[in-house]
């Protein structure tokens, strides 16, 4: 590629050359972005969602709708969340604490009712926190409370995701009976020893008869596996693929360990964690076993074998730029909407405590925590990032929905990556190709790094600002 070289177009070229360098050898911690910006850039603290859903509802647009429903509920381990898990969550005493939540899941349900009446339903995700704590006779409650709000076509993807030692044949069977037609299981390690690492009491034997019970039962199965894990080498990670692989799976989420936060994993094992080099070396490593096995490569960690029909990603990695929603239903559900004629789109997250979310439906409340209004750039950053996340960018279809050439917008970014071969331009079409597929939360951070910098001042002065707390 050969974008224009003037005096500017210079600056920024070095500029992202240095950003690049600098930035190599740094941890990736997967924060792979499904949207922007991140939460910690959310500045607002009220957002009249009621108010503004209706507006939305009042424009008649029909608009693809992705609906993702959380339980808040993980079993307690030693050391804490798995040890690396940076999710807000809630420690499960009980069925009483599911069949509360259920409760409270319903009722938030009638605060939303008639909101979506007018949208197209392209996937549904359950998800945690762990949902598969709940009891088999549970997953057609759950579908029947979905079908009160929401019209599901025939055809799309309905992922349940839990744990591979809560699975039982009868809940499976329940699962698939109830609509639920893919199982998503978060296996992270096959190997005991380094799985003990996170105080999970899965073993190899749960992972291998969940995957059976679900071939059995014609119910399509996703395993994820982390690599990076403390103590890990590319030997007992490749142990792990070529085992998961001889099971005939046709889905497989392969992915870095986040590594953050006031976990055991970043507080305590950072001294066993692999390199960003040895990390590299695993997903070149990796990456070449899968493609040699049939699998292809959806996304940076996304695998699937060529002769499954494709199903579709709760990821939403688009590979065009096309206006979708996503509500999240319950505890710490992140929304994401586009206001009256699709423009001005606003996300929010409902409430990360399970007290405060209860005590917003007790009092007949969203259950709003904060939120984020997004500028023109916002939302062109999220869309950018969703088709970065499918490896290809359609620059056309860029230009036709922004009104902006993306090589121009980007310029030094473009080139500065092209001359590292992480991405190339084939046409009109913008691909991250090699090790770029790796560093893709990197190439994400250098095109949006100003407008990072812009909204860390802004929530700088906004907390300057602010009243001191009462005494």
């Amino acid at each position: 590629m050969n974008p224009p070289v003037g005096k500017s177009a210079r600056s920024s070229v070095e500029s992202a050359r240095d950003f690049i360098e600098r930035n190599l050898n740094t941890r990736q911690v997967n924060k792979v972005l499904h949207a922007f910006p991140s939460p910690r850039l959310w500045q607002e603290t009220e957002i009249p969602v009621r108010e503004l859903l209706e507006q939305r509802k009042a424009a008649k647009q029909s608009r693809d709708l992705a609906l993702y429903i959380a339980v808040p509920y993980c079993i307690r381990t030693d050391p804490d969340r798995c040890g690396y898990c940076l999710f807000p969550v809630e420690v499960y005493t009980g069925n009483n604490d599911l069949e509360t939540y259920f409760d409270y899941l319903r009722r938030e349900g009638e605060l939303y009712r008639g909101m979506f009446e007018q949208d197209r339903i392209v996937n549904i995700y359950f998800g945690g926190g762990t949902s598969n704590l709940y009891r088999a006779d549970k997953y057609p409650q759950l579908m029947e409370l979905v079908r009160q709000h929401f019209a599901l076509p025939d055809g799309i993807s309905i992922t349940l995701e839990g744990i591979p030692q809560l699975f039982t044949r009868e809940k499976l069977q329940q699962i698939k009976e109830s609509g639920m037609n893919r199982v998503s299981m978060g296996v992270q390690q096959m190997n005991d020893e380094l799985n003990a690492l996170s105080g999970r009491k899965q073993t190899v034997k749960h992972t291998l008869q969940t995957i059976e019970w679900c071939q059995e039962l014609g119910l399509p199965c996703n395993v994820d596996l982390i690599f990076g894990w403390p103590r890990q080498t590319v030997a007992t990670m490749m142990k792990d693929l070529e085992l998961l692989v001889s099971t005939g799976i046709h889905h497989i989420t392969h992915y870095e360990l986040n590594v953050g936060g006031p976990t055991d994993f970043a507080l305590n094992r950072r001294h066993e964690l692999p390199s960003v080099e040895e990390n590299l070396e695993m997903y070149r490593v990796s990456r070449d076993f899968l493609k040699s096995r049939g699998y292809v490569q959806l996304t940076p960690y996304d695998w699937e074998k060529i002769d499954a029909p494709e199903q579709s990603l709760y990821e939403e990695c688009d590979r065009e730029f096309r206006a979708m929603d996503i509500f999240g239903w319950g505890y710490a559900g992140v929304s994401q909407f586009s206001g009256a004629g699709g423009g001005n789109a606003w996300t929010y997250r409902q409430h990360t405590s399970v007290k405060d979310y209860y005590q917003a439906i007790d009092q007949g409340r969203i259950p709003f925590e904060r939120g984020f209004v997004h500028q023109e750039v916002d939302h062109r950053l999220s869309q950018l990032f969703r088709n970065l996340q499918g490896l290809d960018v359609d620059l056309d279809a860029y230009k036709k929905t922004f009104g902006i050439e993306l090589l121009e917008e980007y310029v030094g970014a473009w080139q500065a990556l092209g001359e590292r071969g992480f991405i190339e331009i084939d046409g009109r079409r913008l691909r991250l190709v090699g090790d770029g597929v790796f560093y893709t939360p990197m190439i994400q951070t250098l095109l949006s790094r100003e407008r990072i910098a812009e909204l860390s001042r802004s929530l700088h002065a906004q907390a300057r600002s602010a009243p001191p707390p009462a005494a």
